[in-house]
Parts: structure tokens; sequence; C-alpha cells
């Protein structure tokens, strides 16, 4: 067998495997945001929920065998299944060739699962769960200091530099944070509090990698990669969350719609009626004076279809009504995809991912009167051309201003 045979056999491996582990993924999209495990029970038909027999689990062939429909109850399979399971095969095949068999396939593996769950789930569900992100970045931060082949090594102009990006992206963070809740007469909140908690270990923990990298050259080059990861982590996050906090002081609301509500009731758009009706948002969904009006939960007047759930419907308008721009789901995936690849690539993600969104994002505001996305997708996209070509777009970058 000669080796050009041996890399299509490698070749048709990889892609198997991709359309394998894309069968999990699929699990993890559907169960994630309904908070059931992934784990138990077995794979199985959510209309009539009869066990998914081994021989219609085959990932690519049985969705075709089956002719898009259950063995049982006849009823549509989403072409989501099919399309999760191709897509993962293809970037597993494509991540082969681009890294060769090394170890960076480890991290980038588990990289592209992850931004595949993030990518799909808030597509439909507008959110981003934190199993994904917030366990993607510490797995990132683990797996960079085992496999650091992702990351520049000891190069210590390029540590210094991330290390001063991250203090003054964070700084301004905090400062602007503090700022809008100072005009909006609001209090810290717990979720602010435990991010400036967060930023602040981030700093400590980057700092902290660089000295001991200098004091344990055996360990330099994962102390190093931890470093970068622990820069990435920050300088993506707080660069996604500096953008929404300057959308706050510019932007005073949103529209409310369906997918706000996904999730906290059976029927958003039911619910979305019931506010009409009792006055609190108009019929395209913009908050009105009358909910503006409304000082506590208690004071909200709701028909008994939304009565329930009075506390939950409550703070996701009032969180619309203070003009939030940018989702904590979509900081948190940037910050996870810098502790894979470093603060450069996620960066270089960061500028990348609105052109992918920006058409997108002006057709839904024309046709729909409604400014928020789904950002999810289109900053997964970012993420994977820093991940594939991110090293020629730093070239490219340099070269413009005459640098090396």
């Amino acid at each position: 067998m000669t080796v050009s045979d041996m890399g299509i056999y490698w070749h048709v491996f990889f892609f198997m495997f991709g359309a394998m582990a894309g069968s999990f993924l699929n699990v993890c999209i559907v169960r994630m945001p309904r908070n059931k495990s992934i784990v138990f029970p077995s794979s199985h038909c959510p209309q009539c929920l009869k066990a998914v027999r081994w021989f219609d689990n085959i990932p690519l062939f049985s969705f075709l065998l089956l002719g898009m429909k259950c063995r049982d109850c006849h009823q549509p399979i989403a072409w989501r299944y099919f399309v999760v399971e191709l897509l993962t095969a293809a970037l597993f095949l494509w991540s082969y060739i681009v890294f060769g068999f090394s170890w960076a396939l480890v991290p980038v593996f588990v990289l592209t699962g992850l931004l595949i769950v993030a990518s799909f789930v808030d597509l439909e569900w507008r959110i981003i769960p934190d199993e994904v992100s917030v366990g993607g970045m510490c797995a990132g931060f683990i797996l960079s200091m085992i496999f650091p082949v992702l990351h520049k090594g000891p190069a210590h102009n390029i540590l210094s530099a991330g290390n001063i990006t991250a203090i003054i992206m964070a700084g301004s963070c905090m400062v602007i944070c503090g700022f809008n809740l100072w005009r909006r007469k609001l209090p810290l909140m717990k979720e602010d509090s435990q991010v400036f908690i967060l930023a602040f270990s981030l700093l400590f923990l980057q700092w902290a990698a660089i000295t001991l990298m200098r004091v344990l050259p055996f360990f330099a080059v994962s102390l190093a990669a931890l470093a970068d990861a622990l820069q990435g982590a920050i300088i993506g996050g707080c660069s996604l969350w500096l953008t929404g906090l300057i959308g706050e002081v510019l932007i005073s609301k949103r529209v409310v719609t369906e997918f706000d509500f996904k999730g906290v009731v059976e029927d958003p758009k039911a619910l979305l009626t019931t506010l009409h009706k009792d006055g609190y948002v108009d019929a395209r969904g913009n908050l009105q004076q009358a909910f503006r009006d409304v000082k506590l939960v208690a004071d909200m007047r709701l028909s008994s279809v939304a009565e329930t759930r009075r506390p939950e419907i409550y703070e996701i308008l009032k969180s619309v009504e203070e003009g939030g721009v940018m989702g904590w789901g979509d900081v948190k995936l940037l910050a996870m995809a810098g502790a894979f690849l470093g603060w450069q690539a996620a960066l270089i993600a960061f500028f990348i991912a609105p052109f992918f969104g920006v058409v997108f994002g002006v057709v839904k505001m024309i046709r729909r009167q409604d400014s928020a996305i789904a950002y999810g997708p289109f900053l997964a996209v970012g993420i994977l051309v820093s991940l594939y070509r991110g090293d020629s777009v730093i070239v490219w970058v340099l070269s413009m201003y005459g640098m090396n």
C-alpha cells in the first residue's frame, strides 16, 4: 500500500469520524437547551418517543435510507440532523487537511464541535448554553497546556502585548459598565460582580503564568500557551462586552420577540399577544410606557395565561427596557474561542464576524423592525476563519503597514 493510498484512507476515516461526532452533537443541540441529559435516555424519535434502532442511527446514511422519516410514526425527520452530521464531517476532514496528523487535531476537533452546538442552539433558541461556552473555556485552558501547538510559544513580545491589551480592555469594560449603572441608577447586579471577579482572576492568572514561564523554563511552552489562552479569553470576551456596553449608551431599547420567551413559556407567540392586550408592548413588540411605569414585578397586570411565569417575564422585559445589545452568550463564546486559540486569533474573529452578520441583520431589521439576531453562528464562522487562516490574515495586515 502506497503513502497516497494511506492518505485516502485517512481522509475517509476523518470524514466518517466527523459524521459520528455530528450525530452526538445533534443530541447536545436538542437536549442542552431543554436541560436534559445528553447521555440518558438513548436516541429516540421526538414525536413518537420510540427508541432509534442501531441500524437506523448510522450517520448520514440512515437519514437518506429512511426517506427522511421515522420508521415507526413516519413523521418527517428534521433536516438539521443531516446538516449537522455533514457539516461536522466536512470540518473534521478539512481540519485534517490543514493541520495534518498532529496533536493539534485534539483541540481543533473539540473547538469545532462546541462551535457547531453553540450555533445551532443559538439559531433555534437565541441562547448559548454555559455548558458550551464556560465549560468550553475551561477545556480550552487545559488543552492549551497539554497541546500548545495552536499558540505562538514563549514569544515575550506577543505575550507582553497581550498582557497590556488585556488590562486596557478589561479596565475599559469595567469603567463603562460602572458608568452605565450610575447613569441608569441601577444597582450592581450579582452577574456583574461575578464578571468583575472573573476578569480580575484571569488577569492575575495570565500574569502569574508569564512570571512562572521565566522561572520554570522546562515548562515554558505550556505556561506560555496557558498565558496566551488566558489573554485570549479576556480580550475575546472583553471585545464583545465593550461593544455591547457602548451600544447600551447609544441604544435605549430594542423590540421584544418570541425568541425572548422561548423556553420560558410553551407558546411565546400567545404570550406576546397577551402582553399586547395588557398594554405592555405594541403590535410590533416595542415596549410601551405601561411597562416602564411598573416598578415591581407584583405590580404587573397579566392575563391568566401568563400569570404563572410573572417573575421570568418581568426580568426579560426589564432587560430589554434597559437596552441590552450584546448577549452574554456571545461574549462567553468568543472568550471560549480565545482560550483555545489565543488573543490574536480572538481579535481576528471579532473583526471578521460582523462581515458575515451585518447583511443578515440589516435585512432582518428592514423586514421585521427587529434588531436582535442570533449572532453566535456568524461569530462561529469568524472563529473558524481565524482558526484555519488566522496566520495568513495576520501576515496580510502586518504587510499593509510594512512590517514582517
